[in-house]
């Protein structure tokens, strides 16, 4: 493998790289962002609201309420589908998890997902302190940043023989960074404040427990993360360091450090510091549509896109061929049976991987949301026969590319998403090529708005979030730097 070396931890005389990358968060007012920013933290500030409406009421959610219940404490930030506030750490914690349980959550990259980090810790914390809307925009932006920055320093997938493989162990542990300056930010803490906060979360960061990844069926109720626990951790860090607690400021330069004991395989410390306040990681996020993994929704485009030109009836699919993204290929629980998927809360989790179950509902015509894993659906006999004539296989293109990214970028991260499907239906051979999926920001015809995203609210929370809060929290949201007082004005 051509791996990035880690750099040499820099020396007393200056700023260390934890140090810049807390001072960025401190020092960059709302001014500094760049109005695309500002649009795309509001975008995915909805967009991460939507899933937390979504799921609300899942039954995983449900076992979140109880727990919360026997907390109690002040009653600061709202808890999606919770009947009463609960402290802001509490909140934010819970939410992260939350928002993520749909995977409709933000994509980076095609291979993790923070907007919900931010998005969790800036509402929380803005809800307990009453803060403006600018608040709130400044904390996503400038959390995500941090959350974009660790993740890119840390490799995951490393190049082995002519294919690409995950890290055999990682987590969302660097996740706590993000979390914790978003909602220092909201907080408006001072430099030191924000420094000690990023060496603390290096101590309440959990410990990377995700491994066999590729030979899972099905996963248990924190999927492939315990989002809970990085927020958790970032929201007491920021907490600790108010409070007076002193941390490492230079946790995120020892190697080995923190990141390799995240999972990283190869890191570049650099990539922490360098152009910060130029490059903004944030306008590489894609948008979901489909409470489904990124690399299902390429063929769950085609698919939708074949079944309306032509006026398919489900019935006259005789075969799908979907060619997979190399890293979904590899793992088992893409094309796992679905009799795999397991009959409890943690169905959902499952089946948000299994390619021949979406691919059947997006044909079928069911309309995306958290209805897509409901017992019905798992159970009919439609679904089933039309996802056995579900077919992988690898796509040798994005293999190629891949491989060649992973190995020879600056960033090892490849943007295509790719849908590359044959469908034999009435006789004829239908075959999709293209580069990326609708939410993706890398081409003008998928790039990300809020019309689609609007949409996606009314799809995702029909019958769960009257149409006319619907829109209102949508209106609100898109104007977020003119309301006052989000804890008031905004309908969660």
């Amino acid at each position: 493998m051509s791996s990035t070396t880690t750099r040499e931890r820099p020396q007393s005389t200056g700023r260390t790289r934890t140090q810049k990358l807390a001072d960025f968060v401190v020092e960059t007012p709302y001014e500094a962002l760049p109005p695309e920013v500002i649009d795309t933290a509001k975008l995915l500030t909805l967009d991460s609201l939507i899933c937390g409406l979504a799921a609300g009421g899942a039954e995983r959610t449900k076992l979140q309420h109880r727990v919360l219940e026997r907390l109690g404490g002040n009653e600061d930030a709202t808890v999606f589908g919770f009947g009463r506030r609960v402290p802001a750490a509490w909140a934010a914690a819970a939410n992260a998890e939350i928002m993520n349980f749909l995977d409709a959550d933000d994509t980076f990259y095609n291979a993790t997902h923070f907007a919900v980090f931010n998005v969790a810790a800036a509402i929380a914390e803005g809800q307990r302190l009453g803060a403006a809307g600018r608040a709130v925009i400044r904390a996503v932006a400038l959390g995500y940043e941090v959350n974009a920055r660790l993740e890119l320093a840390s490799r995951k997938i490393e190049v082995q023989g002519d294919g690409l493989r995950w890290s055999a162990i990682q987590g969302m542990g660097y996740a706590a960074f993000g979390t914790a300056a978003s909602a220092g930010a909201v907080a408006g803490l001072g430099r030191d404040t924000m420094r000690n906060a990023f060496g603390i979360c290096a101590w309440e960061a959990p410990t990377p427990t995700v491994a066999g990844a590729h030979s899972r069926l099905a996963f248990n109720s924190f999927k492939y993360a315990n989002n809970a626990a990085a927020a958790r951790a970032g929201m007491l860090s920021a907490l600790l360091a108010e409070a007076g607690y002193v941390g490492d400021h230079d946790v995120l330069d020892n190697s080995p450090g923190f990141l390799e004991a995240q999972g990283a395989v190869a890191t570049d410390r650099e990539l922490l510091v360098e152009g910060l306040g130029e490059k903004w990681w944030i306008l590489e996020a894609a948008v979901k549509y489909y409470p489904s993994c990124r690399y299902t929704h390429g063929p769950i485009d085609a698919i939708r896109e074949l079944m309306q030109r032509e006026r398919l009836a489900p019935e006259e699919l005789e075969r799908i061929e979907v060619r997979m993204n190399p890293m979904a290929h590899g793992m088992k629980i893409f094309s796992a049976p679905l009799d795999a998927v397991p009959g409890d809360h943690r169905g959902p989790l499952s089946g948000q991987f299994n390619v021949p179950y979406v691919i059947a509902l997006a044909a079928l015509g069911r309309t995306p949301g958290p209805g897509w894993y409901a017992r019905e659906n798992l159970e009919d006999p439609a679904v089933r026969a039309l996802a056995a004539r579900v077919h992988l296989t690898l796509d040798p293109k994005l293999a190629d590319e891949a491989v060649r990214a992973v190995r020879d970028t600056r960033i090892g991260r490849f943007p295509k998403t790719r849908r590359s499907l044959t469908v034999w239906a009435r006789g004829r051979e239908h075959v999709f090529e293209g580069d990326y999926a609708s939410g993706d920001p890398w081409s003008a015809e998928t790039k990300p708005g809020w019309d689609r995203v609007r949409q996606k609210l009314h799809e995702f929370c029909e019958g769960i979030v009257p149409e006319r809060t619907r829109t209102e929290l949508a209106d609100r949201v898109q104007a977020l730097e003119s309301l006052r007082n989000i804890s008031r004005h905004l309908p969660l």
